[in-house]
C-alpha cells in the first residue's frame, strides 16, 4: 500500500540558530522598556556613567532594529514551511495558516496586557494574514517588495523626525504636551506600587494607541523582512548555509550595516527624549541600515550551521526551535524583575545593570527551552499553537 503523504524533510539547523541569536538581542533591546518609564527611559541625563553610555550604545548599535528583523525573517519563512507541510498531507494550508494567525493574535494580546506592552506577536499575526496573499510571488519579486517596504518605513521615520525637529524649533509648547510627565507618572505608579492587576490595567489602557503605533513605526519594515524570509525559503537559501548570499552578507553587508548603525546610535545617545527629532532620526538611520545588519548576522550564523552539530550547537538549536516559548518566557522573567509584584526594580537600575539582567534572562530562557525540548517534541507554547493550527492534539 502506498501513502498519500510525503515524508517531512529533516529540520535545518540554520533557522533555529538564527532564532536563538535573535532572542538574545530581543531581550537586550526590550529591557529598556521594562526597566524605565516609556517616554523618559534612559534619556535626558540618565546615562550618567561611561559604562552606562557604552552599554546602551553597544546594544543600540549591535541589536536595535536587527534582532526583530531576524525574527521577522524566520516568521516569513514559516509561511513557506507551513504551506509545504499542508501540501505533503494534501490539507487546506490556508485554513491552517489563518487559525494559526488567530491564535497568535490571542497570545499576543494576553502577552501585551499581562507582561509586555511592546509585544510584537499581534503585529505579526495581522501582517501575517497579509503575507499569505504574496505566497505566489517569485523570490526576486519578494526581495524587491521587501526592499521597497523597508525603504518606505525609513522614509516614514524621516518624516516623523523632520516634524519633531520643526516642533522643537517652532512649537516647544506642543513638545512639552507630548512629553507630559503624567504619562510616565501613571506607569511608574502602576509598576512601583501597584500589584499584578494594576500593571495589567495600565498596559491594557495603552493597547489602542500602541498597536497602531507599532504597525506604523516598524510594521512596514517587519512585513518587508517577512518577504525576505519567504524568499529565502523559496530560493532554497535558508537551509543552505554555504549559499553565496550568506558569504556576501557577512563580508559586505554586515560592515555596511554596523557602520550605519554606529551613525544612528550617535543620534540616539544625544537625544533628550525618545520623543525628539534626534531620537527619531537615529531610528530612521538604524532602520535604513537594518537589512544590511540583519542579513549580515544571518551570514555569520551560517558559518556555525555547517558540518555535524556538536552538543553546544544542538543545545542552541533546540532553544531556537521553541522561540515563541523563549520570547514569552523572557517577558515573564523581566516583568517579575522590574514590576512591584516581583522584585520591584522598575526605575532602580542603571542602563548597564538592566542590560546585564537582560543578558542573564535571555540565556535563562534559552536554557529553559533547550532543556524542555530535550524531553518534548516542541515547546509548550508551540504545542498550544499547534493544537489550534491543526485543530487536534499537538
Amino acid at each position: 500500500m502506498t501513502s498519500n503523504t510525503a515524508p517531512a524533510p529533516p529540520r535545518a539547523l540554520m533557522p533555529d540558530l538564527i532564532r536563538a541569536f535573535a532572542l538574545v538581542g530581543i531581550a537586550l533591546v526590550n529591557v529598556m522598556g521594562f526597566a524605565q518609564p516609556a517616554l523618559s527611559g534612559y534619556y535626558d541625563g540618565a546615562l550618567e556613567s561611561q559604562l552606562d553610555q557604552a552599554a546602551f550604545g553597544a546594544v543600540t548599535g549591535l541589536f536595535f532594529m536587527k534582532s526583530y528583523p531576524l525574527f521577522s525573517m524566520m516568521f516569513g519563512a514559516g509561511l513557506a514551511w507551513q504551506l509545504a507541510a499542508a501540501e505533503r498531507v494534501r490539507a487546506d494550508g490556508g485554513a491552517r495558516y489563518f487559525r494559526r494567525m488567530a491564535a497568535l493574535f490571542g497570545l499576543g494580546a494576553l502577552h501585551f496586557i499581562f507582561f509586555w506592552y511592546g509585544d510584537i506577536l499581534m503585529t505579526y499575526a495581522l501582517l501575517g494574514c497579509l503575507l499569505f496573499t504574496l505566497r505566489g510571488l517569485s523570490p526576486r519579486a519578494l526581495v524587491m517588495t521587501g526592499i521597497a517596504l523597508i525603504a518606505l518605513n525609513t522614509l516614514v521615520l524621516l518624516v516623523f523626525a523632520a516634524g519633531l525637529y520643526a516642533a522643537q524649533a517652532h512649537a516647544p509648547e506642543v513638545m512639552a504636551e507630548v512629553r507630559d510627565p503624567v504619562f510616565d507618572e501613571a506607569q511608574t505608579l502602576a509598576f512601583t506600587e501597584g500589584g499584578f492587576l494594576a500593571a495589567a490595567a495600565w498596559r491594557f489602557g495603552q493597547l489602542p494607541a500602541v498597536l497602531p503605533s507599532v504597525i506604523l513605526q516598524q510594521g512596514i519594515a517587519v512585513f518587508g523582512f517577512f518577504c525576505f524570509g519567504l524568499a529565502a525559503v523559496k530560493a532554497g537559501a535558508i537551509d543552505a548555509p554555504q549559499a553565496r548570499i550568506w558569504r556576501l552578507s557577512r563580508r559586505v553587508l554586515l560592515p555596511i550595516g554596523l557602520l550605519g548603525s554606529a551613525w544612528g546610535t550617535i543620534f540616539l545617545l544625544d537625544a533628550p527624549s525618545i520623543v525628539s527629532g534626534s531620537a527619531m532620526l537615529g531610528m530612521a538611520i538604524l532602520m535604513g541600515f537594518s537589512p544590511f545588519s540583519a542579513l549580515g548576522y544571518a551570514g555569520v550564523v551560517s558559518l556555525f550551521s555547517t558540518g555535524r552539530p556538536g552538543p553546544v550547537r544542538t543545545l542552541i538549536a533546540r532553544a531556537g526551535s521553541a522561540s515563541l516559548t523563549a520570547y514569552l518566557f523572557q517577558s515573564v522573567l523581566l516583568s517579575f524583575v522590574f514590576a512591584a509584584y516581583g522584585l520591584g526594580m522598575f526605575g532602580q537600575m542603571t542602563a548597564a545593570g538592566a542590560i546585564l539582567t537582560a543578558l542573564l534572562v535571555a540565556l535563562s530562557s534559552l536554557v529553559f527551552t533547550a532543556t524542555w525540548r530535550s524531553f518534548a517534541r516542541r515547546g509548550p507554547m508551540e504545542g498550544l499553537l499547534r493544537r489550534v493550527t491543526y485543530w487536534s492534539r499537538a
